[in-house]
């Protein structure tokens, strides 16, 4: 059977310490934000002493006497040339300071966990302190903030915008700053970039469509005379918003390919060649119909037919273990994340990120580091015309590969996109 979406277990004696700890270390992390927060003169804006260029302290000895010798107009020009605004949706109007809750921490770790990440690349790639003021504001997950946000001198004078995280956010924050000089970034909404239609929207999150053209792109290049490509067509969401447009995209690179759609698995399994390959397609996340999928597919690979099966990106949280010959069907899929926990750079990260917060970094965090590092590089090397500049630098991350494609309409879209296939129990 296909356990859909790995379900959490019973925490054992290790985890369950992992987890308070974690929950102890973010509820400190919260607990700092607030502190600070509260203190600042600037309504909205967090602070964070570690962050270079930071708005908490100066640096002291020789760099504090540098800050200290500067006109108020340098100040001001340095101020408005290299702020980067992040905004995200700590949500901390609904925690109380001395009070706070498991539920409050869960509710912010998204933010902390990219915020903390997207320090540690920015101070990295920062060539001395001071050079970038980083102001972290709240959007508190609320449309009428994001207005309020758009609107303040903080987001107006920064030369990156970082942020908002949710959709709706996007769409409101988006319609409110008028300055389409500035990029905004959406650093993880994996949304259709044409749900916002905005020109400056840099959109980190690869959407599904091009997941979908990866797929096509290596079926038709692997694609030879004799074989059949079908698409086996799921009732799930997933599935369709997978699935829409495949045929044409598999047309582009190779026009002679018939692409044919089957509803189920018997028809799926009439329609195999006897001696060429089978390309089977399909997007579908429901635990029902891909059991039956696999279940037939896996009968005919025992026959001796030849499969080459291509899925949604979210099967790796799927356990495909019961089926003993489903490595067989050579099962790929793509992904955004190529992680190598093995590495020296990730172990690095890993090691620094777990010093300064006491906690292992997930996805978020893996995601903002990249983040940070790209986009303080990019400034570093181009100043005010990094925009220019986004389609001729790919970036290749811990977590993500970077290689951007321009639309008028709406903006930078990230195709880094690789495939995975399944080996060894996992898809890599």
């Amino acid at each position: 059977m296909i356990s859909v979406q790995n379900r959490q277990q019973p925490l054992s004696g290790n985890k369950l310490k992992q987890n308070i700890l974690r929950n102890t270390a973010f509820a400190a992390a919260l607990g700092l934000v607030l502190s600070v927060s509260s203190c600042t003169p600037k309504v909205g804006v967090l602070r964070s002493p570690d962050v270079y260029g930071g708005a908490v302290g100066s640096e002291k000895g020789k760099e504090e006497k540098k800050e200290e010798a500067k006109t108020a107009e340098e100040k001001k020009a340095t101020k408005a040339n290299n702020s980067i605004a992040l905004l995200l949706p700590f949500q901390l109007d609904r925690v109380a300071v001395n009070s706070m809750s498991e539920e409050d921490v869960k509710r912010s770790a998204l933010a902390l966990d990219f915020y903390q990440g997207f320090q540690l690349g920015m101070n990295e790639a920062t060539k001395k302190s001071g050079d970038y003021a980083l102001k972290v504001m709240d959007t508190q997950d609320s449309e009428m903030r994001n207005v309020s946000l758009a609107a303040s001198k903080d987001v107006q004078d920064a030369i990156l915008i970082v942020g908002p995280v949710y959709p709706k956010e996007i769409r409101s924050f988006g319609k409110s700053h008028t300055n389409k000089n500035v990029l905004q970034v959406n650093p993880l909404a994996a949304a259709m970039p044409t749900e916002f239609n905005q020109s400056n929207l840099v959109s980190i999150t690869p959407p599904i469509r091009i997941h979908m053209r990866a797929v096509a792109n290596e079926v038709a290049s692997k694609y030879r005379t004799g074989d059949v490509v079908l698409v086996f067509d799921a009732r799930d969401n997933d599935h369709r918003q997978f699935i829409a447009g495949i045929d044409e995209e598999i047309k582009k690179v190779n026009p002679a390919i018939v692409v044919k759609h089957v509803t189920t698995v018997s028809q799926l399994t009439a329609a195999m060649p006897d001696l060429e390959t089978a390309f089977v397609i399909t997007g579908t996340t429901e635990k029902n119909q891909l059991r039956s999928l696999i279940s037939g597919l896996d009968a005919k690979v025992r026959e001796g037919f030849a499969i080459k099966l291509f899925g949604h990106p979210l099967w790796d949280r799927f356990d495909f273990g019961p089926y003993s010959n489903f490595y067989r069907m050579d099962p790929t899929i793509t992904g955004e994340s190529h992680l190598k926990v093995w590495s020296t750079e990730v172990q690095n990260f890993q090691r620094n990120y777990k010093n300064q917060f006491k906690v292992d970094p997930s996805d978020f965090a893996y995601k903002g580091y990249d983040a940070g590092k790209y986009f303080t590089n990019l400034l570093n090397k181009y100043g005010a015309d990094y925009a220019d500049k986004l389609q001729n630098e790919g970036f290749n991350g811990i977590f993500s590969n970077y290689k951007f494609k321009y639309n008028q309409q709406w903006g930078y879209v990230n195709e880094g996109v690789q495939l995975r296939t399944y080996r060894n129990g996992s898809f890599q």
